[in-house]
């Protein structure tokens, strides 16, 4: 007998989406494909009788798809769903499944499977020749490195339990990308009228320290001569800046943020001692690692022989990564908000001789701050990130993906404000101006920047990236840093070879972007105003013209266009 839909018992696309509503999931970043016939239905007639559904967000793209989710969910902290087409979309979602991994936010993929049906008579079975040709004995294997979950939807009658499983486990820290999948035949089928009661199946519980735990690093900190805190992704929770804050003013502890994802401590705050790798690692008498994935390279530098490491993580062995050899004296798995309140509520002496010489330390270790722009000569990232900087206000969310220049617009911007800030936490290139486009989904009153590498620009799928944002009301300026090259090859090469015949070859590092004009990539596809910038006296006003754009409605894309820089000029600094 085929299994087809019935008033009685709507497909199991139907009940997925339903409970997906139910689950404030707000958004299904899809790109659709042969396989969802039962989606699409389900969601015609869920809008035809004026029930809740996510909204559609359709991306010409996977690489949008997945990164908007991710931008949407680094605000949010709250899992979204993106459908995309067998194992080509899958296939499709390329660098951005390896973002959301290591960026470590909840996101919910669904792809389908070819049918295996060749009987006419049952809904969802074999139509076309690429039912053949897509039928992938292993499509999990795809992306599972990069899932804390993978499984395959084989009974319609189990489709609300295994989304609020799906659910649970993104949701769950580390938080985290799933990965669901169903053949056409069973999205299509009836499925029972379940009752599940989402309450019941939540994400687990955020763990504090152990009493002990918090008593032995109150112990290292108040009498530790020279304190050092290492953060990348502390600042996921926009209210554990505060909590850190306090812990630093209470013991004198200076923090230091490599590669930040999020604002984790103010960059303004006179404890904040800058953003680069391997610095003060071996001054310091007291570590303490606070949700961070590389806190020193190891052939640069390392803890001395007295000091001692305090590793706090949602993550403190990072299982998705290979060879990982970080050592710390205690290591805990807990939220780092919730750790920063029972050492601020430990009610234990600080030695205020002790804090003083911590904060001496401090001051005389304190990076100086940007000096003053050239006059003359092309414009340098710095200068860039200066004038862009003069545009922030208390609205204004930034996102960056700018490898070659990253450490220069971290330490120029100095972010201060929690929730202001975003990288990916990635190395797929092509997040920042797709994850714009669901950070201004999930917060529509805000002002939304992209800085972007040329390079990282390309990669984005403009033509998907400013489709969606202009199409969906997600307008946002996109700068981008144009050194006309592969520079962070080059860089690379650089490291490995100081003294090779690469240094006089350009033959390597010469881009597609060179000699093109990128923002008219995103004019032509989502009528963005595009404006190239090669003279610094042009600057200003064209960054206050496309922030006008912006605010109209309309996405703006500023190429400013740099100079061909050394390694030295980047302002990469050695380990970063």
């Amino acid at each position: 007998m085929a299994l087809k839909e019935s008033a009685a018992h709507p497909s199991a696309a139907e009940r997925l989406i339903r409970l997906a509503a139910r689950l404030g999931i707000e958004h299904i970043f899809a790109n659709l494909g042969s396989d969802h016939p039962a989606f699409i239905e389900a969601l015609a007639r869920l809008r035809e009788s004026g029930e809740p559904a996510p909204r559609v967000i359709v991306c010409p793209h996977e690489m949008t798809a997945l990164s908007a989710a991710h931008g949407h969910a680094m605000l949010t902290r709250r899992a979204q769903l993106v459908l995309v087409h067998v194992d080509v979309g899958t296939q499709n979602l390329g660098g951005s499944v390896h973002n959301a991994c290591r960026g470590r936010v909840p996101v919910i993929v669904v792809a389908g499977l070819s049918p295996v049906s060749e009987d006419a008579a049952r809904t969802g079975s074999r139509t076309e020749y690429i039912h053949y040709i897509q039928d992938t004995p292993r499509q999990h294997d795809l992306v599972a490195p990069f899932m804390k979950w993978l499984y395959e939807l084989r009974d319609p009658a189990t489709t609300e339990a295994t989304l609020l499983r799906a659910h649970q486990l993104a949701a769950s820290e580390p938080q985290g990308p799933v990965y669901l999948t169903g053949a056409r035949e069973v999205w299509d089928a009836a499925a029972p009228a379940g009752t599940p009661d989402p309450a019941l199946r939540g994400p687990v519980a955020k763990t504090a320290l152990a009493p002990e735990a918090v008593e032995k690093l109150h112990a290292l900190l108040a009498g530790a001569r020279r304190a050092l805190l290492v953060t990348t992704y502390a600042g996921r929770d926009p209210a554990t800046v505060g909590k850190l804050t306090a812990v630093c003013e209470k013991y004198g502890l200076g923090v230091v943020e490599v590669g930040p994802q999020y604002v984790n401590f103010p960059g303004d705050h006179p404890c904040h001692l800058g953003y680069r790798r391997d610095w003060l690692i071996d001054e310091a008498d007291a570590i303490v690692l606070l949700d961070v994935d590389v806190p020193w390279l190891p052939r640069n530098t390392g803890p001395a022989p007295d000091a001692r490491v305090f590793h706090i993580d949602a993550d403190p062995v990072k299982p998705t990564l290979g060879a990982w050899h970080f050592e710390a004296h205690e290591r805990h798995q807990a939220d780092s908000g919730m750790a920063l309140d029972q050492l601020l509520r430990t009610g234990l002496p600080v030695d205020a001789g002790l804090k003083q010489e911590r904060l001496a330390w401090i001051r005389a270790r304190a990076p100086a701050g940007p000096g003053p722009a050239p006059a003359n000569g092309p414009l340098t990232p710095q200068e860039v990130t200066l004038a862009v900087k003069e545009l922030l206000h208390e609205r204004s969310i930034v996102l960056c993906e700018e490898p070659s220049n990253a450490y220069t617009i971290v330490s120029t911007m100095r972010m201060n404000r929690p929730g202001s800030f975003y990288a990916s936490g990635g190395s797929g290139l092509g997040w920042c101006i797709n994850a714009a486009v669901g950070a201004k989904l999930a917060a529509p009153d805000a002002e939304v920047i992209a800085l972007v590498g040329d390079g990282c620009y390309v990669f984005g799928v403009p033509a998907s990236a400013y489709w969606v944002a202009r199409t969906y009301g997600a307008p946002m300026l996109t700068v981008i840093y144009n050194n006309s090259g592969w520079r962070s090859p080059k860089v690379s090469t650089e490291l490995v070879h100081p003294a090779g015949a690469a240094h006089a070859d350009d033959t390597y590092w010469v881009a597609a972007s060179a000699g093109s004009r990128l923002a008219d990539l995103a004019a032509a596809a989502g009528d963005a105003l595009a404006i190239r910038v090669d003279d610094r006296r042009e600057l200003r006003a064209a960054l206050a013209r496309g922030l006008a754009c912006v605010r109209a409605g309309r996405p703006a894309v500023i190429e400013v266009m740099l100079a061909r820089a050394t390694r030295q000029e980047l302002g990469t600094p050695p380990g970063h």
